[in-house]
């Protein structure tokens, strides 16, 4: 966040998603991390909604402060629990905790959220998940992001023909010493 001109602080956040067909009552149940213990009060997940955790509610609308402090930069277990019965968990990383971390690195510091690919997707696993493609921030309290759809151009812009909305070069740069 700190490249973007913003604060770790007001920028963090945990989504749960109801990927359910049914709503889901979560008064009692307790997501807990390193520096989070919270418990929800009475509350409802409809299905297909998104609820945001936030260190700052004020900064998403909608969210509820879970009143802990920072999430681990480097790796951390998150834990959703209903009465003390383990309902989710996943253990990340930041991608930087050596050769075998699968990890996606791109969310470490670099404006990017780690985000699930599909709902569906075992979250225990690393390549379940990636860094968002909306930068900065992500997705929160919205689907997941996808890859950008690929648009062909010259990408350098010191050529001619430099095409701004391209995202793959496909080798058509025209300079002007060539002309």
């Amino acid at each position: 966040a700190s490249g973007f001109e913003q604060g770790d602080a007001e920028y963090e956040f945990v989504e749960l998603y109801n990927n359910s067909s049914g709503n889901v009552n979560l008064t009692g149940w307790n997501f807990s991390a390193t520096n989070i213990d919270f418990t929800f009060e009475e509350f409802t997940l409809e299905a297909g909604e998104y609820i945001v955790l936030s260190r700052s509610p004020e900064t998403y609308e909608g969210s509820i402060g879970h009143g802990g402090t920072s999430l681990l930069n480097n790796g951390d277990t998150l834990v959703l629990s209903d009465s003390n019965v383990v309902v989710d968990a996943v253990t990340y990383s930041d991608g930087f905790q050596g050769d075998d971390d699968a990890w996606p690195q791109g969310a470490d510091a670099e404006g990017s959220t780690l985000e699930l690919i599909n709902p569906d997707f075992d979250n225990a696993l690393a390549e379940s998940w990636q860094a968002s493609y909306v930068i900065p921030g992500g997705t929160p309290g919205y689907e997941n992001s996808t890859p950008p759809e690929d648009i062909f151009g010259c990408t350098d812009a010191d050529a001619c023909n430099y095409n701004s909305d391209a995202n793959v070069d496909d080798d058509s740069c025209e300079y002007a010493e060539e002309n």
